[in-house]
């Protein structure tokens, strides 16, 4: 068959067993699959990778998980946390900094956003008062905790979104307390906590909501993804003319 190959977008492995204890690790583990499904909506090809070798990759999506750990930006160690893995912290927190010496793409969701901001050297609030955190279903299950967002008028995100504000589904007990550096707000909650970032000078957009969320109008769950794919393009774009 011809015709160009779709552009390959890596996304580090979930390596945390969905059999434990906290429901939450299969929630994380099961919205992954929704996420490389909101990727490829968008004409990209999604490879799940345990390495950080990006050299043949156009892009880099970081999903959704557990808490990194609070020793990594200089936290409180003894804060309520849960699924923190050594492991997986290495792999996110190291494949970011390839991509961004690669010059590549990144699109962060959730834990996602977490990382890219310890990455540049921010912080987290270890657990957030508020509402933000799953609701219980009363089924062992969890549900999605709904609230608006204002998103920065001029920002790569606002420009795939119906409106300035909208309602997303959350599903996270820390936030970015100090911003890493360079990387900008751009989507803020009713009580401050940082929704949303990108990177002026870096093709960078996260987000701290879920966008894969069951019951997510399909134009507001493909918005971040769309926001990257344009990013994406652009880069091979440029590479291509130069």
């Amino acid at each position: 068959m011809g015709g160009m190959s779709l552009p390959r977008i890596a996304m580090p492995a979930r390596l945390s067993d969905a059999d434990g204890a906290d429901a939450r690790v299969g929630l994380a583990n099961a919205i992954f699959d929704d996420v490389a499904a909101l990727v490829r909506a968008e004409g990209l090809d999604v490879v799940v990778v345990r390495g950080t070798d990006l050299a043949s990759f156009d892009g880099l999506v970081l999903p959704g998980g557990g808490d990194i750990d609070p020793a990594r930006y200089g936290g409180d160690a003894s804060a309520p946390c849960y699924d923190v893995n050594p492991a997986q912290d290495d792999l996110d927190l190291e494949i970011a900094a390839a991509a961004v010496a690669a010059g590549i793409p990144i699109l962060g969701v959730c834990r996602g956003l977490q990382v890219l901001n310890v990455a540049f050297g921010g912080t987290l609030v270890e657990d957030l008062p508020g509402g933000h955190v799953p609701a219980s279903d009363g089924c062992g299950g969890l549900e999605w905790t709904w609230h608006p967002v204002a998103v920065a008028p001029d920002s790569r995100l606002a420009g795939e979104l119906p409106g300035e504000t909208v309602s997303v589904a959350s599903g996270h007990h820390q936030a970015i307390r100090d911003l890493g550096e360079g990387l900008v707000a751009t989507a803020v909650a009713d009580d401050g906590v940082i929704e949303a970032v990108e990177h002026p000078d870096l093709p960078i957009v996260a987000v701290q909501w879920h966008p894969e969320a069951e019951g997510t109008p399909y134009e507001l769950a493909s918005a971040p993804f769309a926001a990257f794919a344009d990013l994406v393009r652009e880069r091979s774009a440029s590479l291509f003319r130069g």
